[in-house]
């Protein structure tokens, strides 16, 4: 499997703050790995200085084998959506995409219909970019990106602002360039719920440093499952559990919510239980946790 970036130490200061910390970094080929973090994390910077727009404090970066000069070259290989591309709000699809390959020195003028096919814009050839829905304008950025033929993207919030059905689109897009292109992916995105529909792999960001490097199937396994209870009497809930269970991890909820990390396989037993015991029950349900729990797990964690 071939290495598409890789970062040895990597850091960025501003003035007396440390924004990234020294951070090792590998993306593999064919891989869709979701840069996860709240605001403030550094995902932002980060790609920044991967796509040339800052420098490092320190560090190296390495893309498709090529350090130091040779990144400038290798860097052409990669499709950026760092910041909302700029278009001509009078000019259509096709004169923006002109625009940019000229601009870009990209010979085959064939390429511009070839990526507007690719996002489903080929069609809206006389709709000026103003006229755009965002999904449309989202999806126009992307054609921008695969105008020069890419082997990798990177994608800071493609999915921002759009709607249940852009999302959808874009998602659909994503995964169509990662399986029929084999176009490898880093992307970042605040909805978690998706990125747990598209990514292979997870990277959890929490100030400039990297908290978890987890696998989807790793990940999948790990928050596989919960039971949450619901009951008017935890403290007494709680203390029988304990008491049969020495080494139960449970968490207390707000509105009397319970839920339990182990023993998920004895869920029978647990109601019975408590049952036996004249705990009176409201809900009882085996849950599978979400992408946004496991973050906010991982970030309760490392604030202790």
């Amino acid at each position: 499997m071939k290495t598409i970036i890789q970062t040895n130490q990597l850091t960025k200061k501003f003035r007396h703050e440390t924004v990234i910390h020294p951070l090792d970094f590998t993306l593999q080929e064919g891989e869709i790995c979701a840069l996860i973090g709240k605001n403030g994390a550094g995902k932002s910077t980060f790609f920044k200085i991967l796509s040339g727009q800052i420098l490092p404090s320190s560090g190296d970066i390495t893309l498709f084998d090529q350090s130091g000069k040779g990144c400038e070259i290798s860097r052409k290989r990669i499709g950026f959506i760092v910041e909302a591309p700029e278009f001509f709000p009078d000019f259509t699809a096709q004169q923006n995409l002109e625009y940019f390959r000229i601009q870009r020195g990209i010979v085959e003028k064939s390429q511009i219909h070839k990526v507007l096919e690719i996002v489903g814009l080929a069609q809206e050839k006389k709709k000026k970019f103003e006229q755009y829905s965002l999904g449309m304008k989202q999806r126009l950025g992307l054609a921008l990106c695969l105008l020069g033929n890419p082997d990798c993207l990177i994608l800071d919030e493609p999915i921002n602002g759009l709607d249940a059905e852009g999302i959808k689109e874009i998602r659909e897009l994503l995964f169509k360039l990662n399986r029929e292109q084999q176009i490898t992916i880093l992307i970042s995105s605040h909805i978690l719920s998706e990125l747990s529909l598209l990514a292979t792999r997870f990277v959890f960001l929490k100030k400039g440093t990297v908290i978890e490097d987890i696998s989807s199937k790793v990940l999948h396994e790990k928050s596989k499952k919960q039971l949450k209870i619901h009951t008017n009497e935890l403290s007494k809930a709680v203390q029988i559990l304990e008491s049969t269970y020495p080494n139960i991890d449970y968490k207390v909820l707000p509105d009397n919510y319970l839920t339990l990390q182990n023993y998920v396989d004895k869920s029978q037993d647990i109601n019975r239980l408590l049952i036996q015991n004249n705990v009176l029950i409201d809900e009882f349900r085996i849950e599978t946790l979400a992408l946004e729990d496991y973050f906010l797990d991982l970030e309760e964690e490392t604030n202790q």
